[in-house]
C-alpha cells in the first residue's frame, strides 16, 4: 500500500479525483488533498508520501516548483503532473525534476486507474531493487569486518601461510610496517554487556595509529596488534596502551579487565609467539586476580612453584589451628597466599593448590569435632569455583573466621557449662558450713583464679557473693515457712557463727531475721 497526495487549486479537481477512484482496492491510500505546493510540503515534513499528484499551475507554489523541491528533499517520491495542452511547453522543464508522467485534464478514472497500476508496478520494482540493494550492501559491510577480523586472527594463530597471507593482506587493506610486531590481549569480564565491550574496543582504536588494529579472538577477548620501528620504544607503547585501557574502565562502574602483554617479534609469521605470551601473560594476571597489566616477561622471571614448598609453609597454618591462636593462624594464612604470588602457576595450578588448602581446613574441623558433616556444605565451596586468587584468599579468610567463631562458640558453651555445674553444687551443698571455693574448683578440674574469673563473667557475681546470696535466699524461705529459731536456720543455711548470719541477714535485707518473719507474717 503506497501513499498518495493530490494537490491541485480546483476543489472541483480535488473531489472529482478523490471520488472516482477505489483507492486501498488499487493499492494507494490516498492521505491528503492540499491546495497548493506550500501545503503539501507542510504535510511532507512530518509525513511519508510515495506518490504526489500536482497541478503545474496553482497560485502561491506551482507544481513545477513543488517538484524541483521535491527532486532536491524527497527524492523517492513519484511525482505525476496534471496539466492542460497549453502547459506541455513545460516539459522539458518537469523531466529535469524527475517527474515521472503527465496526466492531461480533464482524466477520466479509468485513464487514472491505468496510470496508477503502471506506477503501482514501477514502485514495486524499485522498491525490490532497493530492497535487494540493500541486503547485499548490509552482507557485504557485515562481512567484510568479519572476515578481516579472521584473517588477522589466522595470522596471529600460526594458521596462515606466506602465499595467504601475501595474497589476502592487500585485500583486507592491512598495512604492514614490515618491522616490528607485538600482541597484547585483554580479557572482557563476563558481566559486562556488548555495549560495554564495543566502547572499550572502539576507545583503544580511537588511540592508536591506522597500522595498528583491535580485533576480538574466539573467546571474545580483546586482541591489539601493534608495529613499530623500535623494538624497545614497541615493548613500552604495548604496556602504555594497555594501561590506558585500565585507566578507562576504571571511569565506569564495572567490573575490571585482566591485561596480558607478548614478546616483541621481527615478523608477522612470529606473531604466534606473541600471541602465544601474551594469552600465559593474561592467565597468570587472572590467577592473580591483579587490576595491572603483566608482561611475559614479568611472569618469566618468577620461580615455578613446588610441592615441598607449599607443603612447608602449610604446616605453620595447621600449628596454629591446633594451638588456637588466631592471629598465628591468620598471618600463616597470608604467608601462604603470598607464596601463591610470588611464584609462578597455572590455573589448573593453583586449583590444585587451593583443592589441598581447602583438604587441610576440612580436615582439621573434622580432628576438632567443630561441625557436623551437614553443616559442612554451606561453609566450603568447591575450590575451582574461584577465579582468582584474590578470592580464594577471601574465602579463606572468611573460614577461618567462621572456625574462630565455632571455637569460641565451643569454649562459651564450656564456660557455661561449668558455671551451671558450679551452680548445681552450690545449690546442693550451700548448707554445709565447710563448703569452699577450692570444693568448687577440684570439681570442675580449676584453678581458683580461672574459676574465679569464669565465674564472674558468666555471673556477674564473685563465688562467694553468688553463695551467700544463696543461703540468704533459702533462710527468707525457712523464716516464713518454720518456727524454726535464728540459730536454727543459720545452721541449715551454712552459717557456723549465728551472730555473723544476723549480720549478713540485715546488711542485704534491711531487716533482722525476726522482723522478717514478722512482716511476712502480717
Amino acid at each position: 500500500m503506497y501513499r498518495l497526495i493530490l494537490v491541485d487549486d480546483e476543489a472541483i479537481i480535488r473531489e472529482g479525483i478523490s471520488r472516482c477512484v477505489p483507492w486501498g482496492q488499487n493499492g494507494f491510500e490516498l492521505v491528503g488533498l492540499f491546495e497548493h505546493g506550500g501545503q503539501a510540503l507542510d504535510y511532507l515534513d512530518d509525513h511519508p508520501v510515495d506518490i504526489v499528484i500536482t497541478d503545474i499551475n496553482m497560485p502561491r507554489m506551482d507544481g513545477l516548483t513543488l517538484s524541483k523541491i521535491l527532486a532536491e528533499k524527497y527524492p523517492r517520491v513519484m511525482v505525476l503532473l496534471l496539466s492542460g495542452y497549453d502547459d506541455f511547453e513545460y516539459a522539458q522543464e518537469a523531466l529535469k525534476n524527475q517527474v515521472r508522467d503527465f496526466l492531461l485534464k480533464p482524466i477520466t478514472a479509468e485513464e487514472l486507474k491505468d496510470v496508477l497500476l503502471r506506477v503501482h508496478i514501477e514502485l514495486d520494482q524499485s522498491r525490490e531493487q532497493e530492497h535487494q540493494q540493500e541486503i547485499m550492501k548490509d552482507r557485504l559491510d557485515a562481512s567484510f569486518p568479519l572476515l578481516r577480523e579472521r584473517f588477522l586472527y589466522r595470522l596471529i594463530s600460526g594458521r596462515l601461510s606466506r602465499e595467504n597471507f601475501l595474497r589476502r593482506r592487500e585485500y583486507f587493506q592491512w598495512t604492514d610496517l614490515c618491522s616490528y610486531y607485538q600482541i597484547s590481549v585483554i580479557s572482557i569480564p563476563e558481566s559486562w554487556d556488548d555495549l560495554e565491550t564495543i566502547t572499550l574496543s572502539e576507545n583503544l582504536k580511537s588511540n592508536l595509529p591506522a597500522e595498528d588494529e583491535v580485533f576480538f579472538n574466539r573467546e571474545e577477548d580483546i586482541v591489539i596488534l601493534l608495529q613499530g620501528k623500535d623494538q624497545k620504544k614497541l615493548a613500552d607503547r604495548a604496556l602504555k596502551v594497555a594501561e590506558q585501557a585500565f585507566i578507562h574502565i576504571s571511569r565506569l562502574d564495572i567490573e575490571q579487565i585482566s591485561a596480558g602483554c607478548g614478546e616483541v617479534v621481527e615478523s608477522p609469521f612470529l606473531l604466534q609467539n606473541s600471541y602465544r605470551g601474551a594469552c600465559t601473560a593474561l592467565d597468570y594476571s587472572k590467577v592473580l586476580g591483579l587490576s595491572q597489566v603483566i608482561s611475559i616477561n614479568e611472569v618469566r622471571d618468577r620461580k615455578r612453584i613446588s610441592l615441598e614448598g607449599f607443603n612447608t609453609i602449610s604446616q605453620e597454618l595447621t600449628r596454629a589451628l591446633r594451638t588456637g591462636s588466631s592471629d598465628s593462624a591468620e598471618t600463616a594464612l597470608a604467608n601462604i597466599f603470598t607464596f601463591f604470588e610470588e611464584h609462578y602457576l597455572t590455573m589448573s595450578e593453583a586449583s590444585g593448590y587451593l583443592v589441598r588448602l581447602h583438604f587441610l581446613l576440612v580436615q582439621f574441623i573434622n580432628e576438632m569435632e567443630l561441625v557436623s558433616p551437614s553443616e559442612h556444605e554451606p561453609l566450603f565451596e568447591p575450590p575451582g569455583s574461584f577465579g582468582s586468587l584474590q578470592q580464594a584468599r577471601y574465602y579463606f579468610f572468611r573460614v577461618l573466621e567462621k572456625i574462630e567463631e565455632i571455637v569460641l562458640s565451643r569454649r562459651h558453651d564450656a564456660v557455661l557449662s561449668r558455671i551451671d555445674r558450679a551452680r548445681r553444687l552450690i545449690a546442693e551443698r550451700y548448707g554445709d558450713s565447710s563448703f569452699s571455693l577450692n570444693d568448687v574448683c577440684d570439681e570442675l578440674y580449676l584453678s581458683t583464679s580461672q574459676f574465679s574469673m569464669l565465674f564472674k563473667e558468666g555471673t556477674g557475681q564473685t563465688f562467694v557473693e553468688y553463695l551467700t546470696a544463696q543461703r540468704i535466699e533459702e533462710a527468707k524461705k525457712l523464716l516464713k515457712t518454720t518456727d524454726l529459731k535464728g540459730y536454727e536456720i543459720a545452721e541449715k543455711t551454712g552459717f557456723a557463727d549465728p551472730r555473723y548470719f544476723s549480720i549478713v541477714f540485715k546488711k542485704i535485707t534491711g531487716l533482722t531475721a525476726m522482723e522478717y518473719r514478722k512482716r511476712v507474717e502480717r
